[in-house]
């Protein structure tokens, strides 16, 4: 006997199926087994005694093969129905109160979790036949009394059919919805990972060659200064893509060393000692101090600044400060995108955070910290 196939679709749909089919199964072994045990009533004891053996057997070996077996479970109950005159009360056949009736309409529903539909049907009309035939040897004369009985069942299985297609597209729907939202989920991801890269790449083209242009542009520098060919060329290296970026852990005082010589004021490093950051935070905070010194060269009026570098609890402080003519930070026009993209940004998205505290003729302290977790 054909049963369905593998339900398709996403985990819900499957889920949904899973949870029904075992559910007819413990549904039919539950009602059949204590009507069987009704026959007590109105047979012989013995007669009673045979039925509920063999019932009981079947439905130890129909437990966990029910998916299998529906051919052989659909003669079994057949087999009941046909006997039914010597099992059952002939005038309890023509109506409602029948447990042969009742063990038929059971098994036409669960049947429709377990199998397809055209299958379904065929079992659901072999049992309803068996049972009309069971009241016809019972009654020749008035099996006909059973015929809305034999109907009703066909309604009953085809309800169940019903629930069956209703919980199934209920589980379809979420699994729709799931899939609806994952995909959501990764456009955003894909979408922000791309703001990241645009953000990264317009703060690498402002720290490096925008601000080597603009010094020469605007005669900060002549041209002639010894670094600027060094500096040129690492603006080369950070815009196509080859300047190599340290991993694992590496030493931010050390780079931070690096950064102090090779900008356009006399930047003087205070650490107390080496410290192990992982490379990605370590590359942000010197890259940012980096911006912060190349805003004292543009902006401050002053050839010097101070590097001082803190341990904190889990992290590290990095200040750049310098006594310069200082500004109002709140009146930065916000076009100009060296405090927010090249400072304030990068640290953020490496997980620290940037802090600027300046006013008007007290100078600039450019506050950078990082810590783990």
């Amino acid at each position: 006997m054909p049963v369905d196939q593998p339900t398709p679709g996403g985990p819900a749909e499957r889920e949904v199926e899973r949870v029904g089919r075992r559910y007819a199964v413990v549904v039919r072994t539950a009602v059949l087994m204590p009507v069987a045990c009704l026959t007590s009533l109105t047979v012989p004891l013995e007669r009673s005694a045979v039925v509920v053996a063999a019932l009981g057997l079947w439905s130890a070996f129909y437990w966990n093969r029910a998916s299998r077996v529906l051919a052989l479970d659909t003669a079994v109950i057949a087999l009941v129905c046909l006997g039914a005159r010597w099992i059952d009360p002939v005038v309890l056949l023509h109506d409602s109160t029948s447990w042969v009736l009742v063990a038929v309409s059971i098994t036409a529903v669960c049947h429709q979790w377990l199998c397809a539909p055209a299958p379904g049907f065929v079992l659901t009309v072999v049992l309803i036949a068996a049972y009309l035939a069971g009241a016809a040897i019972a009654d020749p004369g008035g099996w006909t009394a059973s015929l809305p009985l034999g109907l009703w069942t066909l309604a009953e299985a085809g309800l169940s059919r019903g629930l069956r297609v209703l919980v199934r597209q209920a589980g379809r729907a979420v699994d729709r919805g799931t899939a609806a939202g994952e995909r959501v989920r990764r456009e955003a991801e894909v979408a922000a990972a791309r703001r990241a890269d645009e953000r990264a790449h317009f703060a690498t083209m402002h720290d490096t060659a925008a601000a080597t242009m603009l010094a020469i542009g605007t005669g900060m520098v002549t041209g002639r200064e010894p670094w600027l060919a060094e500096r040129a060329r690492r603006d080369l290296e950070a815009l196509s893509g080859r300047s190599e970026l340290p991993e694992g852990q590496v030493d931010l005082v050390e780079m931070l060393d690096e950064v102090a010589r090779h900008n356009r004021v006399d930047a003087e490093l205070r650490a107390p000692e080496p410290i192990r950051l992982p490379a990605a935070p370590a590359v942000a905070l010197c890259r940012a101090a980096g911006e912060a010194l190349e805003n004292v060269a543009r902006h401050a009026g002053v050839d010097s600044a101070v590097i001082t570098v803190h341990r904190v609890t889990n992290g590290v402080r990095v200040e750049v400060s310098d006594s310069g003519r200082g500004f109002d930070p709140t009146s930065v026009p916000a076009h100009r995108h060296g405090l927010s993209t090249s400072i304030v940004d990068r640290m953020t998205e490496a997980g620290g955070t940037a802090t600027v505290r300046s006013a008007r003729g007290t100078g600039t302290t450019v506050e950078l910290e990082w810590s783990h977790g």
